[in-house]
């Protein structure tokens, strides 16, 4: 296995790599109000996670983890690892040298209560398998991982010119290595982020691409599987993800600053709305001890203006419902 393949920077490459670092300025030079960069903040991160897991054949989706579905939990917990390593990237990996016990953590957080080898490479030798149960795939035995790695990291550590290059060239070695029994894809993504940020290359934002490689996820693999013969082909496709997911986030962030520089609201309505939004989940008599001399009916008619506009949104039955502000339409799923 040659470490690092054959590749050159195309025109293609440089015109993607410009565009997303003119993106990385914009999204800097904003002036995001913390509610608004909090909640994109929570739900890009979630998206990052949960669209990594069901590349995987993880089954959830966006909608699974709305307000009061307990479904699945078995399932959440895989997608919450992820996000658990997503936050320990965030916080704990800055510009530095990455090295083999990084690698072990994030696999041992991914893998955390659902795998017994979890923070261990492999010390068997493994298969990668197609749908029919067809081997498509022998990574090199285990004898020959950590020297692998070595050379991985070797390549991860030195001065390539372009962040992203860097990181995406690593996530297909990485994936050949396929230095686990379990967990490989989910830590070879997760890997992109800590190259990124051992570089001191980030994005204001998460930027879940994983959305775009599990919509495109026949293109993924075959990338993948091509990747160490025609590497130009596999990087261009994994620029123009990070690059459209970018683009999403974009229109999205935008409409959600439209959205709230509408927002006007009779006096007795924006301050309802903006207690259950204090209060995170507010039940009507938390409302109606604010307005004493307000009569029931009117304050059930202010809810329900509020949760015609889908500002607000409610939960249980009528003596125990509960408000909480609603999701804009920048949280609502897609078809997956």
């Amino acid at each position: 296995m040659k470490i690092p393949p054959i590749y050159t920077i195309s025109d293609e490459m440089l015109s993607l790599i410009a565009n997303i670092e003119a993106q990385r300025l914009y999204f800097s030079s904003l002036n995001l109000g913390d509610q608004i960069k909090e909640n994109i903040q929570r739900v890009s991160l979630l998206k990052s996670s949960l669209f990594s897991a069901r590349i995987e054949g993880n089954p959830l989706k966006i909608s699974d983890f709305e307000f009061g579905n307990e479904t699945e939990e078995e399932k959440k917990e895989e997608v919450f690892n992820i996000v658990k390593t997503i936050n320990f990237i965030d916080k704990d990996v800055r510009k530095n040298i990455l090295t083999k016990n990084i690698i072990l953590h994030l696999h041992s957080l991914v893998l955390q209560d659902i795998a017994p080898d979890a923070g261990h490479f492999r010390t068997e030798v493994s298969a990668i398998f197609n749908e029919g149960g067809v081997a498509v795939y022998m990574p090199p035995p285990p004898t020959q991982v950590l020297k692998l790695l070595d050379e991985l990291l070797t390549y991860v550590n030195s001065e390539e010119k372009f962040p992203l290059i860097a990181a995406f060239v690593a996530h297909l070695i990485f994936e050949k290595i396929h230095p686990f029994l379990d967990g490989n894809g989910r830590v070879g993504r997760l890997l992109i982020s800590a190259i990124l940020k051992s570089k001191d290359w980030d994005f204001s934002l998460t930027v879940p691409f994983e959305e775009y490689l599990d919509e495109h996820k026949d293109d993924y693999y075959f990338h993948l599987s091509q990747g160490m013969q025609n590497t130009n082909a596999y990087l261009e496709f994994m620029l123009e993800a990070f690059y459209s997911q970018i683009e999403k986030i974009k229109n999205q962030v935008n409409q959600e600053i439209a959205k709230e520089n509408n927002l006007f609201l009779p006096p007795r309505q924006e301050e309802i709305f903006n207690i259950i939004k204090d209060q995170i989940i507010a039940s009507f008599d938390m409302v109606r001890r604010r307005f004493i001399q307000v009569p029931e009916r009117t304050l059930r008619y202010d809810l329900k203006k509020l949760l015609d506009r889908k500002l607000i949104e409610k939960s249980g039955e009528t003596r125990g419902r509960y408000y909480r502000i609603k999701k804009s339409e920048f949280f609502k799923p897609n078809n997956s």
